[in-house]
């Protein structure tokens, strides 16, 4: 008997491999700030969910304590830059003035006392003085000579001023200037300032509280730059340098963008897996963000790979899955033929298939309807039908007849004697009862085995070939 079938062709199409996940957005900077002097918090006008700038204040400590101590130590510095100052320059100008005078007064005692000398001197040869006073004079001669040394002496001192005395000074001159610059970084840090442009998360403390070093005082996350942290399957860890394009959807915003360029070098993979899901993370830079994108929002992530060409499709209804594993029948010389196939990724009611005998070609007759009820070598006969699309209603079949096997994915049993490709009420002429033709599997929940094994899902990219 020949049983009525309805005939389409297989299509070649270039699809997108596209794979769909789900993430957050995620800031890509996060900071605590936290207190580097101790001191009461005097003024918080930042509030939680504020934007801020780099440099703009986000909280102040009271600096009055560290300003008196910058303007103390300031007075110090310059006191002692002038008393080293005057130590290398020498003693004042009225005392050199009046150690020079000094020098000179001394200068004409000396010559006062040696002229004496040669006048006592000749007194004494002359018998008119005793010795005895001659020696008098000439010890005063000694001793002016003694005066005027000395005079001499402290004069070049008052001069030149003691070395020693210098490098002390010039010592204490940068220590104190060390403790100065300390001084202005306490007072410039009693001033908390966003390191970045960015959201201000929490505030740990509240005006009037009294910090120490090392205190919280708020959180803030980066703005400028955020990521995409996405989860995707293993099996796509060794393709991501196949990675063409990435399209965003943010359902919360409305906001659908694309990333493109130098994705190589922006997605980097999180090694560590999740033992729950065995999925992994990838972290997306994003390139110029939105302004209205904030972290934490759920995304849409559609990644797609390289182009594939001439990729065998077939209508989802004519696959049968049975004891054979996946299969089509073709028609032959007006003959049913079994074609063992893999399916894969199933979109718009075509599904990918993988024919591992070649047999699948343009010119194959691919039996789309009644595939259920025929079996290797029975005589089809072909009905309306055509290549122009996945015909509707009819689930796929079960199986060769006598082996009702198959595989049910869903959906309600059909009626006796109402399955798919068997338009009479009873069973065919020439078959018993006992040995009734196989009634098709019921569809399943996902319009094809592809969408059930959990695959993602495949965008063609034209027309069919």
């Amino acid at each position: 008997m020949m049983l009525p079938v309805e005939i389409g062709k297989v299509e070649f199409r270039s699809i997108v491999d596209e794979v769909r996940a789900v993430g957050n957005i995620v800031a890509d900077q996060r900071v605590i700030l936290k207190s580097e002097v101790r001191g009461k918090l005097v003024e918080f006008p930042v509030k939680e969910g504020q934007r801020v700038r780099a440099g703009h204040l986000v909280a102040q400590i009271d600096p009055r304590e560290y300003r008196l101590q910058v303007e103390r130590l300031h007075a110090d510095l310059v006191s002692a830059q002038k008393d080293l100052d005057m130590a290398e320059e020498g003693a004042r100008p009225e005392d050199q003035a009046r150690l020079k005078a000094q020098e000179q007064a001394r200068a004409s005692a000396l010559d006062l006392a040696r002229k004496e000398e040669i006048r006592f001197r000749k007194l004494v040869e002359e018998g008119v003085i005793s010795q005895s006073q001659y020696d008098t004079v000439k010890d005063r001669v000694l001793q002016a000579e003694e005066s005027f040394r000395a005079s001499k002496a402290e004069l070049a001192a008052g001069k030149k001023g003691r070395e020693e005395d210098i490098h002390k000074m010039r010592a204490q001159l940068e220590s104190m200037t060390k403790q100065l610059e300390m001084a202005e970084l306490d007072l410039e840090k009693t001033s908390i300032i966003a390191p970045y442009n960015g959201v201000l998360l929490s505030r740990e403390v509240e005006v009037g509280a009294y910090l120490k070093d090392g205190d919280s005082v708020a959180e803030m996350i980066g703005a400028s730059s955020l990521k995409a942290l996405i989860e995707l399957p293993q099996s796509y860890r060794s393709r991501l340098r196949e990675l063409r394009e990435i399209e965003f959807y943010i359902p919360e915003l409305g906001i659908r963008f694309k990333e493109k360029s130098r994705l190589k070098s922006r997605v980097r993979i999180i090694p560590d897996a999740s033992i729950f899901s065995g999925n992994i993370q990838a972290q997306v830079e994003l390139s110029n963000p939105d302004p209205k994108l904030f972290p934490g929002v759920t995304l849409e992530a559609y990644l797609r790979f390289n182009v594939r060409k001439n990729v065998k499709h077939v209508p989802s209804i004519s696959l049968v899955i049975g004891e054979q594993g996946t299969i089509v029948y073709v028609a032959r010389d007006g003959k049913a033929a079994l074609v063992p196939v893999k399916a894969g990724l199933e979109r718009d009611g075509w599904v990918e298939v993988t024919d591992f005998t070649n047999q699948l070609t343009q010119q194959t007759n691919l039996i789309i309807r009644g595939s259920g009820a025929v079996f290797p070598g029975a005589s089809v006969m072909a009905t309306i039908g055509g290549p122009k699309g996945p015909p509707g209603g009819g689930p796929p079949g079960a199986g060769p007849p006598g082996k009702p096997k198959g595989k049910k994915p869903g959906g309600g049993p059909p009626e006796k004697g109402k399955g798919p490709g068997s338009p009479s009420k009873g069973p065919a002429k020439g078959q018993s009862k006992e040995n009734p033709p196989a009634r098709n599997a019921e569809k399943p929940a996902s319009s094809s085995p592809a969408k059930a094994s959990g695959q993602p899902e495949t965008k063609p990219t034209g027309k069919p070939s």
